[in-house]
C-alpha cells in the first residue's frame, strides 16, 4: 500500500519553489486569495498546494484499490520511477505530471525522491506506457436541478462545532439563527432558480454534491456555502463550509467560474 500522504511518499526538496515552477508551467490560473482568512508559509500558490496534495491522495487511494491491470492508469510505479497526472494542462493543453525517482538519499527513509512537474511531451515520460490517466470524478447528476426542494438538516448543522464556527461571530448566538438559515437557503435557491450557474459542484466520498452560496449578514456578499447532496428527485443540505473551503473544494473538479467564488482570488498576473 502505498501512502495517501504526499510527504509520506517523497522526499521533496524547496516545495514552495517548486509550486511556483508548476504555476508557470501550467495554464494561467490563479493560485492565492485576496484576502486569506488565515495566514500560510506560502503566500504565492496555498490554493496550488493543497490542490497537488489533495489529488495525490485521491490519485493514491484509487491505485491502491484499484485492480492490477488498471493501476498504472492512475499511478504508474515501475522500477526506479513514478509519476501521475495531476489534472492540470499547459497553456498548449498538454497535460502536466508529477514525476519522482527512486530515493537514493541516506539521509531519509522515503522511498521516492521528487524530481519535478513536466507535461507529457517531456523525455522524463518517453519510456512510461501508457501515460496516467487525468484523474476521473463521477459525472452522474452532473448539472444542477434548480427546480428541486432543497431540505436543510438545520438541527445537525447548528449543532456542530465545526459548522457552527464557520457561521458570522456576531450571528451564532441569535435566538432566531434557525429561521435566518432557513431563510438564507430558500434566498439561495430562488436565485439559482434565475442562474443556476451559481450552484458549483464539488465531489465529497466519490458523490457529487453542489454549493450554494449563503447570505447571512449583507445581500452583496455570501458568507459561507451549503453543501448539498443529491438525493432521490431533492436535496439535502447538512454541512457548511467557509468560502475558501468552498473555492477549494471546487477547483478539485474544475477552475470555478461562479462569481460568488472567483471574487474571492487574486487576478492572474502577466508572466
Amino acid at each position: 500500500m502505498m501512502p495517501a500522504d504526499l510527504f509520506a511518499f517523497a522526499y521533496i526538496p524547496a516545495w514552495f519553489e517548486q509550486l511556483y515552477e508548476l504555476s508557470q508551467l501550467a495554464a494561467p490560473e490563479p493560485w492565492r486569495y485576496v484576502c486569506p482568512e488565515y495566514e500560510t508559509q506560502n503566500n504565492e500558490t496555498p490554493i496550488l498546494e493543497r490542490y497537488i496534495n489533495q489529488i495525490f491522495r485521491k490519485q493514491a487511494v484509487e491505485y491502491n484499490y484499484a485492480r492490477p491491470e488498471d493501476a498504472d492508469r492512475i499511478f504508474y510505479r515501475r522500477n526506479e520511477f513514478s509519476c501521475f497526472h495531476t489534472g492540470l494542462y499547459t497553456p498548449q493543453y498538454k497535460g502536466i505530471f508529477m514525476c519522482f525517482d527512486r530515493n537514493k538519499k541516506r539521509d531519509t527513509l522515503k522511498q521516492w525522491y521528487f524530481r519535478g512537474f513536466v507535461d507529457e511531451s517531456s523525455e522524463r515520460l518517453r519510456y512510461v506506457q501508457p501515460l496516467p490517466q487525468r484523474p476521473a470524478f463521477p459525472m452522474r447528476q452532473w448539472m444542477y436541478n434548480p427546480d428541486w426542494e432543497i431540505r436543510i438538516n438545520t438541527e445537525h448543522i447548528l449543532g456542530d462545532a465545526a459548522n457552527v464556527s464557520r457561521l458570522p461571530a456576531p450571528i451564532r448566538g441569535a435566538w432566531n439563527l434557525p429561521l435566518l438559515l432557513e431563510s438564507a437557503v430558500e434566498l439561495a435557491r430562488r436565485k439559482a432558480r434565475l442562474d443556476w450557474s451559481i450552484a458549483v459542484p464539488q465531489v465529497f466520498q466519490s458523490r457529487i454534491q453542489y454549493l450554494l452560496p449563503i447570505h447571512l449578514t449583507r445581500m452583496d456578499k455570501p458568507d459561507l456555502a451549503m453543501a448539498l447532496s443529491v438525493m432521490d428527485g431533492y436535496y439535502v443540505g447538512h454541512t457548511c463550509l467557509t468560502l475558501e473551503m468552498a473555492y477549494q473544494n471546487a477547483r478539485l473538479l474544475a477552475r470555478p467560474t461562479a462569481g460568488w467564488l472567483t471574487e474571492l482570488v487574486s487576478p492572474v498576473t502577466g508572466r
